[in-house]
């Protein structure tokens, strides 16, 4: 196992109710005024804003909003919050929502503490995050995780270029996890959101040095069942309180400091570079981008580095409860078995069916691919990726 640290310093407040810890938390770490940003307005309609808005008033702190912020967020809504912050004199930043706010949220926090354009900050830019604004969250779509770490993706204005920012300044202080929440959130959204939170895990899995790192392993492979089991009871009951508490502590440990990724020799993450770029050209819910490029980069893989094979059939046996005594055999059913679950929660069947275009495959290998190798148990260049793409496609 190689050396790692660890560090997760957010407060998780879990469960029915939770949101009564909303305006104590905020005090406790300085905040006396609070920008509240939301995305389109869902939370207005289903009554959490009244809900989240009723805890601050009562406990006399002034709020001001920052919404509309767009999924894949755009550095545009990043800059309108900035500039919302500093003209309301805020000192915390709420976000509610799912990944995408959150996402904004931390990006609008690092930025406001610093005087040249956000687009720095990225882990790309020439600028360094040196401080940001406290930041909390109240989830209410799980999926991505962003409630729990301390990075998020923006969207560039050329050519719609997903970013990275990422510093420790940038972990919420606190997350509100109300299952009850998410009770409202579309099916699809929901469904993508499961896949996410399953491919988080299947990028921290399939990594080299995987074969030190018992505990890193099991305890993925527990998060993994669980998503398994519970995405078709949330599909069946969207109230189905247990199977949502579940979905949603289950996301949220996924990327939690990446600590099932820690130990390894580390990876590019093959399956989001791939599916960000996908993102990207077609403004396509980032979950459902995965679940198209999961199967097909997996049995990819599965061909290019054979010497994981055991990996694999570990994978379909702890994970699927595949019986195959033959390792590679187990190791192309479990991958069978990742298609199979996408299907059963109803994401699209393959690229073509999604809206892409054939032609634009090599566009997006391209891509993908332009900082380089983005492989993990084996290297994916560009024309790897193309035949995932192509894969992926039919």
């Amino acid at each position: 196992m190689e050396n790692f640290n660890f560090y997760v310093p957010t407060t998780v407040h879990f469960g029915k109710g939770q949101i009564e810890n909303l305006a104590s938390s905020i005090k406790q770490f300085g905040g006396s005024k609070v920008m509240l940003a939301y995305g389109g307005g869902s939370i207005k309609k289903n009554g959490i804003y009244d809900t989240v808005t009723s805890e601050l008033k009562k406990a006399d702190i002034p709020f001001v909003d920052c919404d509309g912020i767009k999924p894949n967020p755009p550095v545009a809504d990043v800059r309108k919050g900035i500039q919302i912050y500093r003209d309301n004199s805020c000192d915390f930043i709420l976000a509610v929502g799912g990944g995408s706010t959150i996402d904004a949220a931390k990006a609008m926090a690092a930025g406001v503490c610093y005087d040249g354009d956000v687009m720095d900050l990225m882990a790309d830019g020439k600028g360094e995050i040196t401080a940001a604004a406290p930041l909390a969250s109240v989830l209410t779509m799980a999926g991505t995780g962003s409630e729990l770490d301390l990075g998020g993706v923006i969207t560039g204005e050329v050519n719609h270029k997903k970013h990275t920012i990422m510093h420790p300044l940038l972990y919420p202080k606190f997350s509100i996890l109300d299952p009850t929440f998410s009770f409202s959130v579309p099916e699809k959204h929901s469904m993508a959101g499961s896949f996410d939170a399953l491919d988080h895990l299947l990028e921290c899995y399939f990594i080299a040095g995987s074969e030190s790192t018992d505990v890193q392993n099991m305890m993925n492979e527990g998060l993994m069942r669980s998503i398994i089991k519970n995405a078709p009871k949330v599909l069946a009951n969207p109230e189905d309180y247990d199977a949502r508490a579940n979905i949603m502590w289950a996301s949220s440990m996924a990327l939690a400091s990446f600590q099932f990724a820690v130990g390894k020799k580390g990876s590019n993450w093959p399956m989001h570079a791939m599916g960000h770029e996908l993102s990207s050209l077609y403004d396509m819910t980032h979950g459902v981008t995965l679940a198209l490029i999961a199967p097909s980069y997996l049995a990819y893989t599965l061909e290019k580095a054979p010497e994981y094979t055991w990996l694999f059939a570990n994978f379909a046996r702890n994970v699927f409860g595949v019986v195959q005594g033959d390792d590679a055999l187990a190791a192309k059913e479990g991958i069978a078995k990742v298609k199979e679950f996408a299907d059963t929660i109803n994401m699209p069947k393959n690229l073509k069916e999604a809206g892409v275009e054939e032609g634009k495959l090599e566009y997006l290998a391209e891509k993908a691919t332009e900082w380089g190798n983005i492989g993990a148990l084996c290297p994916i260049e560009k024309e790897d990726a193309l035949e995932i793409y192509k894969r992926a496609f039919l």
